[in-house]
């Protein structure tokens, strides 16, 4: 598994070392990545509702930081074979829960 983030690498390794130090991430603060999967930015209902209001107040045990990047933009999973995405599942709004399982059996 590799994760994208849009901070610099020195941003990526601090957050990541405290919460999954063995974690393998890229750094792209250009968005280049996520413009090639077509990941826009949230809207307001995707950013605005009890769902999302929920999602916060549990990720805020947890310790949320400074946002680095681009805070409104949309995240996603994709599974690329031999450069070809064969499998993804965009996020819905921004308190989406991450299943990691699906990820795993994907």
């Amino acid at each position: 598994m590799l994760l994208v983030h849009l901070g610099t690498p020195a941003e990526g390794d601090a957050f990541l070392g405290k919460r999954w130090p063995e974690a393998r991430a890229v750094s792209d603060p250009n968005r280049k990545l996520f413009h090639a999967f077509d990941l826009g930015r949230w809207t307001w209902t995707e950013l605005f509702s009890p769902r999302v209001a929920w999602a916060a107040l549990k990720a805020w045990r947890f310790g949320v930081g400074k946002p680095v990047g681009d805070p409104l933009r949309k995240s996603g999973w994709y599974l690329v074979d031999e450069g070809r995405v064969i499998w993804s599942q965009v996020h819905e709004h921004a308190g989406e829960e991450r299943h990691y399982a699906e990820l795993a059996d994907a």
